[in-house]
């Protein structure tokens, strides 16, 4: 991200992190009206990112995001963080341990959002139903500007693995990388990308599931054999828990780590591409 991590502190006037949610909810439906417009007619997983975006919009799927923040887990608020940032969002930061370090910390947390975040989703989602009618709306205030360095496809890691330009760095699991687990995903062989290396995910967190120390993260590379005077690239299963690996350079001080978009899932279902320990 941008900006990185958001540490709590007592000094934080606003205990409350329920009009923060409203705020960040609000601009997903913005951000997604700007998204159909930019690449509706564009590639496939560009499309997909625009699906996510309407799929985040939902109620359902607001509770589940909501959810997975109660758990612990941050992969949700750093996949949501790097979605703003490729599409052209300078100031964004991530909840360092989640909700459930905010609650650990003696934060509020409430069960209502003000009157003021409700009628800015509400206009927003508004603007969004006339895109889909085909009705045009007044301009608004944030125009998305895609950052096509920070997304990869398939053609750039197939060059990739011949040039090795990048290292190519794989968020999933040792067992999965290697190809002695299977993959969550049916029909899907385990195993990994020819040139990649692994460092999972959570490899990333302490055990209270807050973001590793700069020295810690730089050890764990190191232990990798992966340089930070080199450029990086990271996959993971379907590009989402690669976004951690990039929040974790990022504290290193690289702000430019792609992600590759398909990542294994689209990397394993087509024909003919090499693969290292696969496993069906």
């Amino acid at each position: 991200m941008p900006h990185g991590t958001c540490h709590m502190s007592k000094e934080i006037q606003s205990k409350s992190i329920k009009l923060l949610i409203f705020q960040v909810l609000s601009s997903l439906i913005w951000m997604e009206y700007q998204i159909e417009r930019q690449i509706y007619h564009t590639c496939y997983h560009l499309r997909k990112v625009s699906l996510l975006a309407v799929l985040l919009l939902e109620s359902r799927t607001k509770m589940a995001w909501l959810y997975m923040m109660e758990r612990g887990s941050l992969v949700q608020l750093v996949y949501g963080g790097e979605m703003f940032r490729v599409f052209g969002h300078e100031k964004v930061w991530v909840l360092d341990g989640g909700l459930p370090k905010w609650r650990a910390s003696g934060y509020d947390v409430e069960s209502s959002a003000s009157s003021d975040a409700i009628l800015k989703a509400s206009l927003a989602n508004d603007a969004v139903e006339k895109i889909y009618q085909g009705q045009t709306i007044t301009p608004i205030t944030f125009q998305t500007k895609f950052q096509s360095h920070l997304v990869w496809g398939l053609d750039q890691v197939k060059e990739n693995m011949e040039d090795k330009t990048y290292q190519h760095i794989d968020a999933r699991a040792k067992a999965r990388f290697d190809g002695t687990a299977p993959e969550p995903r049916k029909g899907i062989p385990s195993g990994h990308i020819p040139g990649s290396k692994c460092v999972p995910f959570p490899d990333m967190f302490d055990s209270s599931q807050t973001l590793l120390p700069a020295e810690e993260l730089k050890k764990r590379f190191e232990q990798e054999g992966i340089s930070l005077d080199s450029p990086i690239m990271a996959s993971c299963g379907t590009g989402v828990t690669a976004c951690i690996l990039a929040l974790g350079f990022h504290r290193l001080g690289k702000a430019d780590v792609p992600i590759y978009d398909g990542s294994w899932t689209e990397w394993a279902t087509e024909s003919n591409l090499p693969m290292v320990g696969s496993s069906s």
